[in-house]
């Protein structure tokens, strides 16, 4: 039986998509997020707000359980950023092909948006942007192993970075070298033997690991970098819809990803001369370094 097209199978396929991307981009769930359905116009502020770890409290015996206030710091973040993934698909296609076209324009709309917003993200991963002292670590492929992740981790501890919330990117060469390091898939061996028939490393001495092929440069032999989720900020929004008078040929609806928030807008419209029917999955974000956090990120060059 042919796949059919209406606006329910429309919004499962952007629903999939959603769950794709961050199933694709682990990257994205790392770090601090601000996603909302909430439309805003394109260029325009929003305000995260990340919260700080803090301090215990001596017990006052005159004033009992005092309050500590708690360290928010505010985080400018500027919509700055509009993708969107459409494809479409003839009278033909719709009425000849048994293939599982749900799943298909999942996975490539999830790849084109994914990668969009991770490209983004790690391109704010420069020495200007991370400039603390002792903030780089050298180190070249055939070395990166547990040892050196346990450098990584005695760097950011020296700087009394939490170790909540730690995590690992690294591109496809160090990911592979700590993968083949034999201290670590012997413990994995013993422990958890999915990982090895999956090749999804867990997270190691507290960092949550994950892998981007496509990790730029940024001029520095950049090939990694780890930290704090508090270090990077991305928030996302949705563009703003016609007035009320204008007719639409279409639909538009929204989806959201239950467990982040992640949501995205669906346009759905048909051609009836080409026989087309279109969608579009769109949303707009931005993406911010906590200049109040600067030494929560550690990164990591080659020779």
């Amino acid at each position: 039986m042919p796949n059919t097209l209406g606006t329910t199978n429309g919004l499962i396929v952007a629903q999939r998509t959603l769950e794709t991307l961050l199933s694709q981009f682990p990257v994205l769930g790392l770090i601090t997020t601000d996603f909302s359905s909430e439309v805003k116009r394109f260029g325009q502020q929003v305000v995260t707000r990340v919260v700080s770890p803090t301090t215990a409290s001596d017990y006052d015996p005159a004033n009992g359980y005092v309050s500590t206030p708690r360290a928010v710091v505010d985080v400018n973040v500027t919509i700055n950023k509009h993708k969107h993934h459409t494809y479409d698909v003839n009278d033909q296609e719709r009425s000849s092909t048994s293939r599982d076209l749900i799943q298909e324009w999942a996975d490539t709309a999830a790849h084109a948006l994914g990668a969009a917003m991770v490209n983004d993200l790690t391109a704010l991963v420069t020495p200007a942007n991370f400039n603390v002292a002792g903030q780089t670590s050298v180190i070249t492929a055939a070395n990166f192993n547990r040892t050196a992740v346990v450098g990584l981790r005695t760097a950011l501890n020296k700087r009394f970075v939490p170790d909540v919330g730690r995590f690992l990117v690294l591109n496809s060469d160090y990911a592979g070298a700590l993968a083949d390091d034999t201290t670590v898939v012997a413990n994995l061996y013993n422990r958890d033997a999915n990982t090895i028939s999956t090749g999804q490393l867990p997270p190691i001495h507290g960092f949550q690991i994950a892998e981007y092929s496509a990790l730029p440069d940024n001029g520095i032999n950049l090939t990694g970098f780890g930290g704090n989720k508090e270090a990077l900020v991305i928030a996302t929004r949705l563009p703003d819809l016609p007035s009320g008078d204008v007719p639409l040929g279409g639909t538009i609806d929204v989806v959201t990803e239950p467990n982040t928030g992640l949501s995205a807008q669906v346009r759905q419209w048909y051609n009836f001369q080409l026989g087309k029917e279109y969608r579009t999955i769109t949303l707009m974000y931005g993406m911010s370094v906590n200049v109040g956090a600067p030494g929560r990120l550690q990164l990591i060059t080659s020779a």
